[in-house]
Order: C-alpha cells, then sequence, then structure tokens
C-alpha cells in the first residue's frame, strides 16, 4: 500500500491515511492471514504508523520514489512469493510496480491493483489485465462506523 499515492497528496494527515486504509478495504475487503505492508516517505511516518489502524508492516524511505522502492523490497523474490500467497493486492497506481505485477502474474499468482482516484500509470493498467478496481468509496461523514480500530497508546 502506497500510502501518500492512494491519499493523493505527499503530506498525509492521520485521519486522511485512516480513511484511505478504509477505502481500500472497501475496494477489495481483507483476508484472514493476509500480509499486508504499508509504505511512506519518512516525512509521513507518523500519519502511517498512527493512521493505519489495522495489522501491518510499517516501511519508509526517503528519497524520490521511497515508498515505491521499500515497497518494492517486499516483492524481490517473486518465487518465493508464488510458493506462499495466491493472491497480491498492489494499492498504487504508480509505474515502479509494473514490473513486479507482471512477473507475478507471469508466476500465476492473481494480481488485484487498486487503482487512486487520479493517476493510474497506462503501464501498470496494462501489467495488471482485468484485475484493476477503484478505490472504494468514500464513508459519507454521516454514518457511524461502530467498527473502528484504535490503537493502544505505548
Amino acid at each position: 500500500m502506497d500510502i501518500e499515492n492512494m491519499v493523493g497528496n505527499s503530506a498525509p494527515t492521520c485521519s486522511e491515511v485512516t480513511q484511505a486504509e478504509r477505502r481500500i478495504h472497501a475496494a477489495v475487503p481483507p483476508c484472514a492471514g493476509d500480509h499486508t505492508v504499508v509504505a511512506a516517505s519518512h516525512h509521513n511516518a507518523l500519519a502511517m504508523i498512527y493512521g493505519w489502524t489495522g495489522t501491518a508492516q510499517r516501511k519508509m524511505r526517503s528519497g524520490i520514489d521511497g515508498a515505491d522502492l521499500a515497497l518494492l523490497e517486499a516483492v524481490t523474490d517473486i518465487s518465493w512469493i508464488a510458493e506462499r500467497y495466491r493472491r497480491v493486492v498492489v494499492a498504487s497506481g504508480d509505474h515502479a510496480f509494473t514490473f513486479a505485477v507482471a512477473s507475478l502474474r507471469t508466476a500465476g499468482v492473481e494480481v488485484i491493483v487498486i487503482r487512486p482516484d487520479v493517476g493510474l500509470s497506462s503501464a501498470l493498467r496494462r501489467a495488471a489485465g482485468p484485475n484493476v478496481v477503484a478505490l472504494g468509496s468514500r464513508i459519507p461523514s454521516n454514518v457511524i462506523n461502530l467498527f473502528t480500530h484504535t490503537k493502544d497508546a505505548a
């Protein structure tokens, strides 16, 4: 999950990250046993750490495309992933994931790309094939979510 890409700005707040998480889960509901990886620039580490309420490995990296590079580290061994996972969900619109998506599909892994509201790379769209889904709809402000996740302060 490229959280900055999914939020749609380079300086997301905790509440924007939480909203993006809900929208991602609305687009592709999580399954028990999922291994989730969320990444952001080190500048946005606190928003990612405290805004993403679910269980996830959180990665941060500095520099141009830092979050993309941190996420790509998680998918470097395509054969290892193909042996262990039936499905991989990529939540980003960045072209940086094109090779990983194509390689995973070639290895027989179902790949779903959740596209952000704005900014889906045409190369990523082609690599994903028919498995591109829109970011889930926003939860209206007048709806009370009875199943919110909270994070205990340590």
